[in-house]
């Protein structure tokens, strides 16, 4: 089931225009496989740069590369570099960035994105987002793809990566994911 607003395919896959974050991370604790499996996934070139190219000698960026060469995800050429050009005005905002909201615009799709300026600043141009690496980790529990166990799990192996997580947000995470875990039924006890 899709949220409302996002983009249904023949696939019933909402539409995702992924920033180099949730690409890095998921693909350092070899998950990113998982994220593929539920949305019609694409970056920017400047981020396929950023993971790719400029990471050349690290194994997530061989990794992300083998996921493009297989078509799990695709890489989008911004049209409207004009746009890029206006989002990279504000101080905020980097390359890859401008490009991920530029790119979800173009594609009637969701920057996933982790950094909440960039967030902000895309809801005054009217582009749609999402809160990147854990909006992605929670769409996987929901969508019923992983257990709550492993949903923790992940979360504790994505903030080992590196991707950083205040500690109030990882608090309220952690609660989500235990708040998801069914109940067993009275005659079940």
């Amino acid at each position: 089931m899709t949220k409302l607003g996002e983009k249904r395919l023949a696939s019933d896959r909402p539409v995702y225009v992924l920033d180099a974050t949730p690409i890095i991370h998921f693909t350092k604790i070899s998950k990113v496989e998982l994220v593929f499996r539920i949305c019609e996934a694409y970056m920017t070139r400047e981020v396929y740069r950023e993971t790719v190219e400029r990471g050349q000698r690290r194994p997530d960026a061989t990794r992300i590369r083998e996921a493009v060469e297989r078509g799990e995800t695709r890489v989008y050429d911004v049209q409207d570099r004009n746009a890029v050009k206006r989002l990279e005005r504000h101080p905020e905002i980097h390359m890859g960035e401008a490009e991920t909201l530029s790119a979800a615009k173009e594609l009637n799709a969701f920057a996933v994105i982790d950094e909440a300026e960039a967030r902000a600043i895309a809801k005054s141009y009217g582009i749609r987002t999402r809160n990147g690496t854990l909006f992605l980790l929670f769409r996987l529990l929901a969508q019923n793809r992983i257990e709550a166990a492993e949903c923790e799990t992940i979360l504790d192996e994505l903030v080992e990566s590196g991707l950083y997580i205040d500690s109030q947000t990882l608090v309220r995470a952690k609660q989500k994911i235990r708040s998801h875990v069914v109940q067993p039924k009275r005659s079940e006890r």
